[in-house]
């Protein structure tokens, strides 16, 4: 069990932000480099795999809080604790920011000294009379309610793109997208629901229990990036002209896509199993992955068609050559 996930149980809310961007870095990074990028705390070792898409990820951070909660009913109850905040780098080159807190009511109904937060890292508890479900209802319906995770993930993926081991020349242009998550505790049957609120905004809307903090996180972290992937390609496909027919602009626009993005469609790669029926039910309703394949499927058949378009151009010179002679 994760630091995180040392309280878990005892939730009834938890949320979180993901902020997703492309690596400010001419090329993709090595393995070795992205774990010196992300090398945040000293002592801590940042998590490394190969399979089945290079990742590194940071050991998390904890930013202490002290705020009144937005609500829609019943005041702002005041509330203390850390909120936890890790960054990753997939396949060298996809950046996130992910910060989580899991919201409980406190008991002592006073506020505690440090300590008493500092030993429940990733957890907030109110200080005053608070009603969660009217917590819960603001952050679900805008997107500033407080805690202001946006702020603190934000930071964080500012700062690493900021790192003297990047070049800061990016090969090609593309969105930061931003993921504001919510899981509420409940017995009754798991659901989850994405939303595209704007070009660059999105909510998840999740319920269930018996699920870790660290888990949903990744969970979320994972719908973030996909839900990139598919944003930058259909950008490209769109700048690209692509329904014109392929030429060396359309091609010179696409190029960097098929190059960088087309074969890092693995959603469930990482995700914990107990989060699979999630994200089973979330892609059979948005259709994510059916939409990655005919957009995949379209660029590849329009390339196909340019090729054989090319060589008969090739055969029909070759035969007029022959004819002259």
């Amino acid at each position: 069990m994760s630091r995180l996930d040392a309280h878990r149980g005892a939730a009834v809310l938890i949320v979180g932000e993901v902020h997703t961007g492309l690596l400010r870095h001419s090329v993709p990074v090595s393995q070795a480099v992205s774990a010196r990028i992300l090398a945040l705390r000293l002592g801590q070792e940042v998590r490394s795999s190969q399979r089945p898409v290079p990742s590194v990820v940071s050991p998390d951070l904890f930013d202490g809080i002290d705020c009144r909660l937005s609500a829609t009913a019943g005041g702002r109850p005041r509330a203390v604790g850390t909120v936890a905040t890790q960054a990753s780098i997939t396949a060298g080159q996809i950046l996130q920011a992910a910060s989580v807190a899991t919201l409980i009511e406190g008991t002592a109904g006073r506020r505690m000294p440090w300590g008493h937060y500092l030993s429940r890292p990733g957890v907030i508890e109110t200080v005053s009379p608070a009603n969660l479900h009217h917590v819960a209802s603001a952050w679900r319906t805008s997107e500033t309610a407080l805690p202001n995770l946006a702020a603190i993930a934000d930071r964080l993926h500012v700062d690493i793109q900021e790192s003297p081991l990047l070049d800061q020349a990016v090969a090609i242009w593309t969105p930061r997208t931003r993921v504001r998550w919510i899981l509420e505790y409940s017995e009754s049957r798991p659901e989850v629901e994405l939303s595209v609120e704007s070009g660059e905004y999105r909510t998840i809307r999740m319920s269930g229990a018996a699920l870790s903090a660290r888990a949903v996180n990744d969970f979320c972290a994972a719908v973030a990036m996909h839900d990139w992937l598919l944003t930058i390609v259909l950008d490209a496909i769109q700048r690209s002209r692509l329904e014109l027919g392929v030429d060396s602009k359309c091609l010179a626009r696409l190029r960097p896509t098929i190059d960088r993005f087309l074969h890092l469609w693995m959603p469930a790669a990482r995700m914990d199993k107990t989060l699979r029926p999630y994200w089973q039910a979330l892609d059979g309703a948005a259709g994510l992955t059916e939409q990655w394949q005919i957009q995949v499927s379209r660029i590849r058949d329009q390339l196909a068609l340019h090729t054989v378009g090319l060589l008969e151009e090739a055969s029909d010179r070759a035969q007029q050559t022959t004819d002259v002679a």
